[in-house]
């Protein structure tokens, strides 16, 4: 039978029901996704190199971290449980450099062993006191655009029952971006890095890849729920240290959306010079006033 790829489904080709095997995201479905390169220190103190499929962002608000897949026994997982930090480097695709990342991830083998497949220069982090020290911090890739400095938060266990994979929730103390990306990240993002996508390992002999093409952004609607939720959603992500309240945005719906962000944080500055945590109605009444009596002054 030929397989139909890309473009939209059959509405009219039945569904079959697979049995859930184990590893079910890939001997039982598709689950494309991003991958991390997870450096640890082994017992020797050399930085050991592992690619990981299985890696989501687990807290996203209040908290930061990160939840780690890994196979009971690997490389990571005893260094993760004797050095109680790992970084996960993230890198753009190369094709070239594919190849050795398959051979970075087959079980069994030593860091020294696998070192010789590791297409990527080591380098020291620049966080001061996670320097490489041969005992706790690992070396980060030096071609990676983007890093998380991460460590092991044993005060939230998911389940380590010493049979099943180990389940790492790993607490983000650091997000490391180069000049670019981290530039990027601005008021208007122009760009997307181009990430290398994986379907994993299948078959017991493929692993397989995609190469990312260049991304597009869509504007999001205008004119779809509460016109505050935009506005909240935005407000909360500028400073970690000054909230809004869904209220006080609803104070703010009248702003033409070009200066909405300019006009935040106008609003988080004068917050933050009084020492506002939590940017209410009132506070945002008080703002308005102010610039109307210096407007007419």
């Amino acid at each position: 039978m030929r397989l139909r790829t890309g473009g939209r489904g059959r509405s009219d080709e039945a569904f079959r029901d697979v049995p859930l095997r184990d590893n079910w995201y890939q001997a039982s479905s598709y689950w494309p996704s991003s991958f991390a390169l997870v450096t640890t220190v082994d017992e020797h103190g050399e930085t050991n190199v592992a690619p990981y499929q299985l890696s989501f962002p687990f807290e996203v608000i209040g908290g930061r971290s990160l939840l780690l897949i890994s196979r009971q026994g690997s490389n990571t997982e005893r260094n993760i449980k004797r050095t109680g930090v790992c970084s996960l480097n993230y890198v753009e695709f190369d094709r070239r450099a594919l190849k050795k990342i398959v051979s970075l991830g087959y079980p069994g083998q030593s860091t020294a062993e696998k070192s010789g497949d590791n297409p990527y220069t080591l380098v020291s982090s620049p966080t001061s006191g996670r320097e490489a020290d041969g005992h706790r911090f690992p070396h980060l890739l030096g071609e990676a655009f983007q890093v998380y400095e991460c460590s092991w938060d044993v005060d939230q266990p998911v389940r380590d029952d010493g049979a099943t994979p180990e389940y790492f929730v790993l607490r983000i103390e650091h997000v490391l971006l180069k000049e670019r990306w981290a530039r990027n990240l601005g008021d208007e993002a122009t760009a997307m890095p181009r990430m290398p996508i994986t379907f994993g390992f299948r078959g017991g002999t493929q692993f397989w890849f995609a190469e990312l093409r260049k991304p597009f952004m869509l504007r999001t609607p205008t004119d779809k729920g509460p016109k505050e939720e935009a506005i909240l959603y935005e407000a909360n992500r500028i400073d970690p240290d000054v909230a809004f309240t869904r209220e006080a945005c609803q104070q703010l719906t009248g702003i033409p959306r070009p200066f909405v962000k300019v006009a935040l944080r106008g609003i988080i500055t004068k917050a933050k010079e009084r020492g506002v945590s939590v940017v209410d109605v009132e506070f945002v009444e008080l703002v308005n006033a102010e610039r109307q009596r210096s407007g007419s002054a």
